[in-house]
């Protein structure tokens, strides 16, 4: 299961060790991009980019609207490309096994 994490200091708050701490605490790792991949086949749409464990930030999009990339684009993954991990703040994708 895949599961978008924001700080509650609000969103864009994470570098990517923070993130990774943050996933952590949920009984979590930060999901890769072929987890963020399925869960996007399987409906996930998430507005807010965040960070994966290849320090791309990408986030899912099934219903392409203005604020999220553009009402005009196709559905799928957003990619803001590799990030400076210690620098650049996003929000973070965490992947678990079950959410029991």
């Amino acid at each position: 299961v895949v599961f978008p994490y924001s700080p509650r200091l609000g969103r864009y708050n994470l570098n990517f060790q923070d993130a990774e701490t943050a996933c952590l605490e949920q009984d979590s790792v930060v999901a890769s991009f072929e987890q963020l991949y399925s869960e996007w086949k399987n409906g996930m749409d998430w507005c807010n980019a965040g960070w994966l464990n290849d320090g791309t930030v990408q986030y899912p999009i099934t219903k392409p609207r203005e604020p999220c990339g553009g009402a005009r684009t196709s559905a799928g993954l957003r990619n803001y490309g590799r990030r400076d991990k210690s620098n650049s703040r996003y929000d973070v994708f965490c992947f678990t096994a079950s959410l029991k």
